[in-house]
């Protein structure tokens, strides 16, 4: 693969310092030569493939960008917010449903690359010490178990601050968003049958959250942007984000 092909979801990519010959086929590349890491797929007995190892954090982002890219387009051919009817509606129960569908989509993915960036950027050897269970019995709990059992709010308002050596982001407009884009992901994932019921406008569901919620893409890269501010090294990922 050559730097042409390279695209920005890709999780990382190394340069030689020196020149360097390989052991299997003899070959030798030069100083400076792009060391892409790779993920090599076991398709069948006979088959195997071999793709660059994708960011997580990158891949989320841009399902969810997509999604709401096509719910807005959605929403726009039916003139829901151009139209100055007092009452308005999509030309079809599917064209709901799809915008429906992709708004979902969109939020579960961006909560779902906060989750991925957090895990990434803790170190692998922090440690964490926090009462458990207890208000007496200390525990320190490695980054597996960091990852396991602290809650993302944790994470984000605790563990990485402390990582960075910055202040928690609570109270800035970047944990507002993030906590508006929780307790919808929530609702979507944790869907209870009062937040699906045929209802008028007086009673909020979900369904009718899904139609006045903001972009879930933006709220989630919000606070990431917040903190790889105080990164020394910017994933790449980041700093090709396409804008």
């Amino acid at each position: 693969m050559t730097e042409s092909e390279n695209d920005w979801r890709m999780h990382n990519m190394l340069h030689l310092s020196e020149d360097w010959t390989s052991p299997w086929c003899g070959q030798t590349a030069p100083k400076g030569s792009q060391v892409t890491l790779s993920s090599v797929v076991q398709l069948n007995k006979k088959k195997t493939l071999a793709i660059a190892l994708p960011n997580a954090t990158a891949l989320c982002l841009n399902m969810s960008k997509r999604s709401w890219a096509e719910a807005r387009e959605i929403r726009i051919k039916a003139k829901i917010d151009s139209s100055l009817k007092s009452e308005v509606g999509f030309d079809s129960h599917s064209e709901a449903f799809d915008y429906i569908e992709r708004v979902m989509e969109s939020i579960v993915m961006a909560f779902t690359a906060l989750e991925a960036f957090v895990n990434e950027i803790i170190p692998d050897d922090y440690k964490y010490e926090a009462y458990r269970k207890s208000e007496t019995i200390l525990e320190l709990m490695n980054k597996e178990q960091i990852e396991r059992f602290l809650s993302l709010d944790e994470k984000l308002s605790t563990i990485l601050p402390e990582v960075l050596s910055i202040k928690s982001p609570k109270g800035i407009r970047c944990w507002q968003g993030y906590r508006k884009l929780k307790t919808v992901r929530d609702r979507v994932i944790h869907m209870k049958n009062v937040d699906r019921r045929s209802s008028g406008p007086d009673i909020p569901t979900l369904w009718h959250e899904l139609f006045k919620v903001k972009s879930p893409v933006f709220q989630a890269k919000d606070i990431i942007d917040y903190f790889v501010k105080a990164m020394d090294d910017c994933p790449r990922w980041h700093s090709e984000y396409p804008k």
